[in-house]
């Protein structure tokens, strides 16, 4: 078996079991439901090989709470691997288009299988840096990804401010290999092809390419008949809004009916929006947010079941990952300020069940899918004030104002349409151009935006009770007087402190032997 060394700042993915956790219930508050937040059974299925977890599964219902909803039978994907083969110089253009998008997006890497036997994969890798392409071979998935580190690694996006990553040395991410639709690749032999294009997330999550400003990529997601219940597909177009951050407009997610149920569930259990305070927060929420919300149950019944399941097929993330869906109803000069989705654990030294709850910074809310319930004529767009326009700059350069909603992007609110935005970058890194906000609806006194959220997050929870030693304070590295008993790695002490001595201890009781005592 091979050894691996641990990243950089951090100690490598460790074995995962099945985990069980609890559904974030109901809303206390939202500090405290965000650190609750958790996900029922979360199997994982990568390739056992490399003390990796097998493959995972398509999205599953798990735990509904009616008879009726547990029931509903979960489709896969409908667009797989088979339905995007290409010519080999077609690939080599896309792969090119990717990789020089004009916007910083670390994490990504474009590949293009030249070819596949039952012995070996060979990939071609473009390599930012010096604009070249490298041909890398494995025997499978898992040894393309290994080659491929040192290649693409780099300090790609590090002078950006607006790409922030956690202070502390949490374990890294695992890289995963997808296909340009979502299918998650595990055996080149039977899901490659030569020609292929195949894209790798260094964050282990699939996000959709978004191309360039203006393409639109037509998804079949899955529906129900209101009137008879029966269960087809429907063709749901999203269009690239936007590159950074990455963000779509999604036409027609909601059919008029679904939005008709959404408001009268909402309408009898509407409270006040509050807010998550970081440890230097200052503003007042009735500054911030003045709308009210509710959340719908979890699989609470069928219709909902189907809403959740059409959100997760569409951005090809597992079930497991989503929370309850937030409902939103802003009445006239209603707004929420400029914010972001994400929770980072930078801003939140002082609250321990924060930082547990995202894990020092391996955790956070990856997608944010906002279903438009009703349609707005003046006013009421989610707005994106640090967005880039197409030739990567901001379109007027932000002032710091949190309720300017015409300095950036701006979608407008159509019913039935929706956006889908991402908050962290292909690498698992916090991405500050997410921050967005919603304007306030303008017109007639009775004017009404209602809105759902449904937030999706990158992967459960793994490392229960654990804490995670500050990089910006590294621990001295151990020393021994003893010939041999030293440390190779001025990282040991800091992965010693996770517990990859036993984890991980073909590495590290050779590498690490003064942190780990093993002299």
């Amino acid at each position: 078996m091979a050894v691996k060394k641990p990243a950089k700042g951090g100690a490598p993915k460790d074995k995962s079991g099945n985990v069980r956790l609890s559904h974030l219930a109901k809303p206390l508050s939202l500090a405290v439901a965000l650190a609750a937040v958790g996900y029922a059974a979360y199997a994982s299925s990568r390739t056992p090989a490399r003390e990796r977890e097998p493959a995972r599964p398509a999205s599953r219902a798990r735990g509904a709470a009616e008879p009726e909803a547990s029931a509903h039978v979960v489709h896969p994907w409908r667009r797989r691997m088979a339905d995007v083969r290409m010519t080999m110089p077609e690939c080599l253009a896309k792969q090119r288009k990717l990789t020089h998008i004009p916007a910083i997006w670390p994490g990504f890497h474009a590949l293009c299988v030249e070819s596949v036997s039952p012995s070996e994969l060979v990939v071609l890798a473009l390599v930012r840096g010096d604009d070249s392409v490298r041909t890398v071979r494995g025997r499978s998935v898992l040894d393309v990804l290994d080659a491929l580190k040192p290649l693409l690694e780099s300090d790609y996006g590090q002078d950006d401010p607006t790409i922030v990553d956690s202070v502390y040395a949490y374990p890294p991410h695992a890289w995963e290999l997808f296909s340009p639709v979502g299918e998650h690749i595990t055996h080149a032999q039977v899901q490659l092809s030569a020609g292929d294009l195949a894209c790798v997330y260094e964050g282990g999550q699939f996000i959709w390419p978004g191309w360039e400003i203006g393409h639109v990529t037509n998804i079949e997601v899955p529906v129900v008949d209101a009137s008879t219940r029966e269960e087809g597909w429907r063709v749901v177009p999203i269009t690239t809004v936007s590159l950074r951050p990455l963000a779509f407009e999604l036409s027609g997610f909601l059919t008029d009916e679904e939005c008709a149920f959404i408001i009268e569930y909402a309408s009898k259990r509407l409270f006040p929006s509050p807010l998550a305070h970081m440890d230097s927060s200052n503003r007042k929420e009735e500054d911030v947010r003045t709308s009210t919300q509710t959340f719908m149950t979890r699989g609470g019944s069928r219709v909902i079941l189907n809403l959740e399941h059409r959100a997760h097929n569409l951005t090809r993330l597992p079930y497991e990952l989503g929370e309850s869906i937030q409902v939103v109803k802003y009445q006239k000069g209603q707004k929420y300020g400029a914010h972001r989705d994400f929770f980072s654990a930078n801003d939140y030294h002082q609250q321990p069940a924060m930082l547990a709850s995202v894990e020092y910074g391996a955790r956070n809310r990856l997608a944010t899918l906002f279903w438009y319930v009703s349609s707005v004529h003046d006013g009421g767009e989610t707005f994106f004030p640090r967005a880039l326009n197409a030739s990567g700059v901001e379109y007027n350069p932000w002032n710091g104002d949190h309720e300017d909603c015409y300095r950036g992007l701006a979608v407008k609110p159509i019913k039935g349409n929706a956006v889908l935005f991402y908050s962290l970058l292909p690498n698992g890194h916090l991405d500050e151009r997410s921050l967005h906000g919603g304007c306030k609806p303008r017109g007639a006194d009775d004017v009404v935006k209602w809105g759902a959220n449904q937030w999706i997050w990158n992967q459960p929870q793994r490392h229960h009770g654990k804490t995670f030693p500050r990089k910006d304070r590294p621990a001295r590295p151990a020393s021994s007087s003893r010939p041999g008993c030293e440390d190779a790695s001025p990282d040991c002490a800091a992965w010693a402190a996770t517990g990859e001595c036993s984890r991980n201890p073909s590495y590290m009781l050779a590498s690490c032997r003064a942190s780990c005592g093993h002299c």
